[in-house]
């Protein structure tokens, strides 16, 4: 593991990826590599995958890596991509840094707060994490359903197999650091008003990670937003359905103004 891991690919007005948790920067490779010809994208591994993986940090901390990571490539504008955790922290990003944000995608992810029941079912499996040694298998099993629908698990198995795989070498703390960042996140349901960028909220039909109900309600009350629920998917939709996602991301992304090229 190294401190960084940042693909920066293609040329073009710049857009930035933000993964979710137990994955990486390579869940988005199919739209890098569809996007390389007109877009700069900068896919970013955030520090629970990195050798920062055992240091406390919250949802403000993943807002300032993703600046730094933005800062360091030289963009003052971009176009955020958050999956999941990704789109919790994009959601702070553009709620503090409107200027900076030329519009915004929300992947399978949610703008409410988690609710009692759900922190203390996620508390029962994640907090024991806090130890030395690998992810238990009884955790990587309990996420396979979570991460994957219901095809992927029957027949994707080469992509199951490739993350699970992933899974068992990460250290517990790992997830034990990242589910801590965001078990505990703000209800931001009534500030997606404030968002006027425009905004693609994309989500699989059987994700069962999070419902596609906070997608509808994120929607609802995004002032600029266009909605795409991709059908047969489940929670990454990146790999599951990798020309459709990317299909919505070009169109959206074709649909903004210029907003500027490459440092």
């Amino acid at each position: 593991m190294s401190d960084t891991d940042v693909a920066d690919v293609g040329s073009g007005p710049t857009v930035v990826l933000s993964h979710g948790t137990l994955l990486d920067r390579t869940m988005f490779a199919p739209q890098t590599a569809a996007l390389a010809s007109r877009y700069r994208t900068l896919a970013y591994t955030s520090r629970p995958g990195t050798s920062r993986f055992a240091t406390d940090h919250s949802l403000d901390d993943l807002v300032a890596d993703c600046v730094d990571v933005v800062d360091r490539a030289g963009p003052d504008r971009f176009v955020l991509v958050g999956m999941s955790v990704g789109g919790f922290m994009a959601i702070e990003l553009a709620l503090r840094h409107p200027e900076r944000v030329a519009g915004l995608v929300l992947m399978s992810t949610q703008a409410a707060a988690y609710t009692s029941e759900e922190r203390r079912a996620f508390g029962r499996l994640l907090e024991p994490l806090d130890t030395d040694g690998p992810i238990p298998e009884h955790v990587v099993e309990a996420f396979r359903p979570v991460i994957f629908g219901a095809e992927a698990l029957a027949v994707r198995t080469d992509l199951v197999d490739r993350w699970t795989a992933s899974w068992r070498r990460r250290p517990a703390r790992s997830l034990h650091r990242e589910y801590r960042s965001w078990i505990d996140k703000p209800d931001r349901l009534a500030d997606l008003s404030r968002i006027t960028a425009p905004v693609l909220v994309m989500h699989g039909e059987e994700d069962a990670g999070i419902s596609i109900d906070h997608a509808r309600a994120m929607h609802e009350r995004l002032p600029y937003s266009h909605f795409a629920p991709i059908a047969g998917a489940g929670h990454l939709v990146t790999e599951e359905r990798p020309a459709a996602v990317s299909e919505a991301l070009a169109d959206f992304l074709d649909t903004l103004t210029p907003w500027g090229g490459t440092s």
